[in-house]
C-alpha cells in the first residue's frame, strides 16, 4: 500500500480547513477581512473560536492531528527501512512527533469553550503542538546523513529541501519570540508570523509527500505463518 497520501493529507487538511475558517470568520464579521500573513489582523485560533467555523475547525484539525501521530510512527519506520543508524535522534523524533499530535487535539477539542480549565487546556496543547517544529528538525538532521551515506538524487533533493523548510521555520520561530522584545503591539507581530510558521510547518510534509511518492516507500500487512503477497 503506498503511504504517500498520508503526508499528502497532513500537510492539505489543515492548510484547507485554516483558511475556509478564516473566510467564513471575516464573511460573518467574527474577524476583519485582510491578509493575515501581512497584516496582522486576527490570530490562527480566531478563525475557528465561534461558530459555525468552530465547528469546520475542530471537524479537520482534529483528524488531521490524529493522521499526524500516524505519519510521525511511518516516519519512525521509514529511516529504519532507510537503513538510518541515528536510533535515539529517531526515538526522540517519534516522541515529539507523537505528543505534538496530542497537544493539537487537545487544544483542537476546546476551542471556543469559556472557563478557565479550557484557557489552560488550549496553553498546553499550543505549547505541546510546537514540539512539531523539533521533531521536523531532528527528522531533517536524520534525512540529511542517510543522504551522505546512502547518496541518491531523491534524498539529496529532500535533504536540502527540508533543511531550507526547517531553517525557514526556526528563522521565523526566533523573530516571533524576538518581537516580545522589539515591538510595542508584539501581538500583531506575533499573530503574522504565526501564519508564516503554520504555513512553513505545513511544507515540511509536502516535501516528504513528493519524496515517498518518487521512491515508492509503502506498507505490506502479513499474517505470521503466511507468505506475504
Amino acid at each position: 500500500m503506498r503511504l504517500s497520501f498520508v503526508p499528502l493529507a497532513v500537510a492539505l487538511l489543515p492548510l484547507a480547513a485554516i483558511h475556509l475558517c478564516y473566510l467564513l470568520a471575516a464573511h460573518l464579521g467574527h474577524v476583519p477581512w485582510c491578509l493575515p500573513y501581512v497584516d496582522s489582523c486576527t490570530s490562527i485560533s480566531a478563525t475557528g473560536r465561534q461558530g459555525p467555523e468552530s465547528l469546520v475547525f475542530r471537524a479537520a484539525i482534529m483528524p488531521s492531528a490524529a493522521l499526524m501521530l500516524v505519519y510521525w510512527v511511518l516516519v519512525h519506520e521509514w529511516f529504519k527501512t532507510l537503513g538510518g543508524r541515528m536510533v535515539v535522534v529517531r526515538r526522540t523524533m517519534l516522541g515529539l512527533g507523537l505528543v505534538a499530535g496530542l497537544g493539537m487535539i487537545a487544544y483542537a477539542a476546546v476551542l471556543g469553550e469559556v472557563g478557565e480549565g479550557y484557557r489552560l487546556q488550549r496553553r498546553i496543547g499550543v505549547t505541546l503542538s510546537s514540539f512539531t517544529v523539533l521533531a521536523q528538525l531532528l527528522m531533517t538532521i536524520q534525512v540529511e546523513a542517510v543522504a551522505r551515506v546512502r547518496p541518491s538524487l531523491i534524498l539529496l533533493r529532500t535533504s536540502r529541501a527540508l533543511l531550507a523548510v526547517s531553517a525557514a521555520t526556526i528563522l521565523v520561530s526566533l523573530a516571533s519570540l524576538l518581537s516580545w522584545a522589539f515591538f510595542e503591539q508584539h501581538d500583531r507581530v506575533e499573530d503574522a508570523l504565526a501564519w508564516w510558521v503554520m504555513l512553513l510547518v505545513l511544507l515540511h510534509p509536502l516535501v516528504v509527500f513528493f519524496a515517498w511518492k518518487e521512491s515508492g516507500f509503502q506498507a505490506r500487512f502479513t499474517v505470521p505463518g503466511r507468505p506475504s503477497r
